[in-house]
């Protein structure tokens, strides 16, 4: 028996039956809000996030992997934040800097934020702007770009409620996480991505209307809800045939890029992709 409450609402949590892949952590589901999550977060310090070793040594496949998912943010911005080019962005757990390397130029100034020195140093050593203190941020800062980063917050809610009071001029926050609501996770029967889809790194599995109501506690509305697919349709099929990732290197032939827009669109429309994005703006600023 799952014996843990909701960080969000403090119900006691309904086992779901599934643990996470990489932990021993039981993944309940709360009968109040909705929201999933792990059943112990106290492993999710700051310092965890900072350790050298948290990131790959070598980020070349990383940044290869994520370059289209960060091409797919940089379209989604430019179509819903029509006035980037004059707001000042902080990515907010900017990582390798995929995003950083491509989006410079999308907003007036652009500045990395994260835990780990590691990826400030280099991202510094490369010329672009990244701190590692909040105190460091420039100042004016008035957008928030949190890319899968509010999945690793034990409280994700107070987060955000702390970063908008530390940048008082902010006005539009744009959030990307994970949807455990996707195809593979909650349409069809695939156990071996339903394990591998929990992991210890992810206390939260976000839905849309979850979401919705972990930005609402934090003072935010949404004002664009959309979704969008990272994993190409060969990588689904390769979960749904031979219970493992990296379909798209074994199955070529379905990596036709007609053929992956038109799967996007289809989940897209269903609510059943893979990744949420939304553009919140802050009630008392709205």
């Amino acid at each position: 028996m799952l014996e843990a409450r909701c960080a969000f609402c403090e119900t006691n949590l309904a086992d779901t039956g599934q643990v996470c892949n990489d932990r021993p952590l039981a993944v309940g589901r709360c009968p109040a809000c909705g929201l999933v999550q792990v059943s112990d977060k106290s492993h999710a310090v700051p310092a965890h996030y900072a350790a050298d070793g948290y990131f790959p040594e070598d980020i070349g496949d990383v940044l290869l992997r994520e370059a289209p998912w960060n091409e797919k943010r940089v379209r989604l911005i430019r179509r819903h934040l029509q006035d980037a080019a004059t707001r000042k962005a902080l990515d907010y757990g900017c990582g390798p800097g995929g995003f950083l390397r491509l989006a410079g130029s999308l907003f007036s100034n652009l500045t990395g934020f994260d835990l780990s020195p590691r990826m400030c140093r280099l991202h510094t050593d490369e010329g672009r702007a990244c701190v590692c203190r909040l105190e460091d941020v420039p100042e004016g800062i008035d957008t928030l770009l949190l890319f899968h980063v509010l999945e690793h917050m034990p409280e994700p809610w107070k987060n955000l409620e702390a970063l908008l009071a530390f940048f008082p001029k902010v006005s539009r926050v744009v959030v990307e996480v994970p949807n455990t609501g996707e195809l593979l996770n909650s349409r069809l029967d695939c156990p071996a991505y339903r394990q591998n889809h929990h992991s210890a790194d992810h206390l939260y599995y976000f839905t849309q209307t979850t979401l919705a109501r972990v930005l609402e506690r934090a003072g935010l509305f949404p004002v664009l809800a959309t979704q969008h697919q990272r994993y190409t349709l060969a990588n689904n099929l390769g979960w749904l045939a031979e219970g493992k990732g990296g379909g798209q290197h074994r199955h070529p032939q379905f990596n036709d890029a007609a053929l992956n827009e038109a799967y996007e669109r289809v989940l897209v429309e269903n609510g059943l992709a893979d990744s949420l994005f939304v553009v919140a703006a802050c009630k008392v600023t709205a």
